[in-house]
């Protein structure tokens, strides 16, 4: 197995609504501490609708050691400004 991973939300837009209606940094940094400390992770697939949300959690990510892949989901809905 070449590494450990786990796959992270910024947030999808279903019919209009997210999946993750408050986006902090903050606790996208801490999170991503959680997977590559706690969890012992050395991979993260982020996936989204926001691609600043996305770049967001890719860099902290990234901070904390983990090899990064990403997948923009539906782009078809309003940004939400809630970062």
């Amino acid at each position: 197995m070449r590494g450990k991973g786990i796959h992270y939300d910024t947030g999808t837009f279903p019919n209009g609504d997210t999946s993750r209606p408050v986006f902090d940094a903050d606790v996208v940094a801490r999170e991503m501490r959680v997977i590559a400390e706690d969890l012992h992770c050395t991979a993260i697939r982020i996936t989204g609708g926001d691609p600043d949300r996305i770049e967001t959690t890719a860099r902290h990510a990234a901070a904390a050691g983990l090899e990064v892949w990403l997948k923009q989901q539906g782009t078809s809905h309003q940004h939400l400004d809630n970062r």
